[in-house]
């Protein structure tokens, strides 16, 4: 890779590992402060709220943020990447519309009128993350961190708001203060794009049928990647009850600063893999594959010795002695083994995505979840729900080996169906835009223009 083109991935890099260091100082210090104020059941069931926001967010990547990360580096004109900007979010719009219904319907037999706090939260915080992957796929990635920030400070304020409060509604507070974080920052990116906003649900509906093998492989893989991961976490919470679950999720925070920190590694290689596959340029692919894999473990050594030191004073000050009775230091174990699994495959398992090996990877989720949650359930009903992340832990080294396998037998290198030589096009669809042989591949025709003007 050439030294301007590492240089930009590094200034792009730091921009957004700054907005997610923002976004993690701020999760940290909502928890810390709904984990000193709530009850143990409360805080349990927000921390579950909060995974089930995780979960509508994938979906929504899958259906939304993978493609735009996947075909707008790869458009062949401003016009055309505006054209998939505009496919991809009507797509994202519609999607976070059904999740914030389906949250609030859900949950009102569990918490009642709070639901619609919590329908608002799941929907917006989606949207807001789709918002920053189609940003940085078109490479503004400024104007992402000019969100993250608007989140990030819109956020603070009102948690100063909410501790001058008498702590009455608190967990309902708490979702309404998120959603409205989550709504000034898609306003701020909003405004600070300068652009229309544009939806086109007509349009959208045909392009994505043209799509429709990729996309349900995608989002078959999505499914099976959530119940694997963080559908295991909910097993834990609903088998161990919420005040069990409550210091588990307490831990869970406290790593929140490296997932996120894959979240931008992720969001950042993902469009250069789909440049350098369109190029063919395989060296340069393993490069970004290995440099990000180093990054990560790296990150992962560092911050659990770290946190090994410091536990003790976190477990005083930080959770005010809330888990005294707690074993701590053996959750935070797990939680470590189980981040720094995740994160080991977070480039492998990209590429497998960029690349449209969604069946592989929704088979391979499959079977480590089937695996993980019978452990889990083994290790709550037998041993303590303390214990229950460690059957976590195993369920991702199971995508880990399976990830790097793929890849080391030949995933990645681009397959040729990626790459949208002429001789491949196949007779136009719609007007202007045409199909590789690859089913669910659309591309521009050779003008750049083509019928995505939404």
């Amino acid at each position: 890779m050439k030294h301007s083109g590492l240089a930009g991935l590094g200034s792009r890099f730091a921009v957004m590992l700054g907005g997610e260091v923002l976004q993690s100082l701020f999760h940290l210090g909502l928890n810390l402060v709904l984990l000193r104020a709530l009850s143990a059941h409360d805080y349990g069931v927000f921390a579950m709220i909060f995974v089930l926001g995780g979960i509508g967010l994938t979906f929504v990547r899958a259906l939304a943020g993978v493609p735009a990360a996947t075909f707008i580096p790869q458009a062949r004109s401003v016009r055309a990447g505006q054209a998939y900007a505009v496919t991809f979010g009507s797509g994202a719009v519609l999607a976070c519309l059904v999740l914030a219904a389906l949250t609030t319907v859900g949950l009102v037999p569990v918490i009642g009128g709070e639901s619609v706090a919590a329908g608002a939260f799941v929907g917006l915080w989606s949207l807001r993350s789709y918002l920053r992957i189609a940003l940085f796929a078109r490479r503004r990635v400024a104007i992402a961190g000019a969100s993250d920030l608007a989140f990030t400070l819109g956020g603070t304020a009102m948690l100063m708001l909410l501790l001058r409060m008498d702590g009455t509604g608190l967990l309902w507070e708490g979702l309404a203060m998120l959603a409205a974080a989550h709504g000034l920052g898609i306003a701020v990116a909003l405004a600070a794009a300068r652009e229309p906003v544009r939806i086109g649900l007509r349009h959208t509906r045909r392009r994505y049928r043209a799509l429709r093998h990729s996309f349900a492989w995608s989002v078959a893989g999505v499914a099976t990647a959530n119940v694997q991961a963080q559908g295991q976490i909910l097993l834990i919470g609903v088998l161990a009850g919420p005040e069990a679950y409550a210091p588990i999720a307490a831990t869970l925070v406290l790593f929140a600063p490296l997932r996120l920190l894959g979240g931008v590694v992720v969001n950042l290689i993902q469009p250069e893999m789909a440049a350098e596959l369109a190029k063919g340029s395989e060296g340069h692919l393993r490069l970004v594959l290995v440099a990000s894999t180093a990054l990560l473990a790296a990150a992962c050594l560092v911050y659990g010795i770290g946190l090994a030191a410091g536990l003790g004073l976190i477990e005083q000050h930080l959770f005010a002695g809330r888990f005294a009775g707690e074993p701590l230091g053996l959750i935070a174990l797990t939680v470590w083994a189980t981040v720094t699994g995740a994160m080991l495959y977070a480039a492998p398992k990209t590429l497998l995505e960029t690349r449209r090996a969604f069946r592989s990877l929704a088979w391979t989720a499959l079977a480590s979840a089937v695996f993980g949650m019978a452990l889990i359930t083994a290790l709550i009903v037998l041993v303590s729900p303390a214990w229950s992340m460690a059957g976590v832990a195993a369920s991702e080294f199971v995508v880990l080996l399976r990830c790097w396998r793929a890849v080391a037998s030949g995933g990645g290198g681009a397959p040729p169906g990626l790459v949208p030589h002429p001789e491949r096009w196949l007779p136009r669809f719609g007007k202007g835009a045409v199909l590789d042989r690859r089913p669910g591949s659309v591309w521009p025709d050779q003008d750049g223009a083509a019928d995505l003007r939404g």
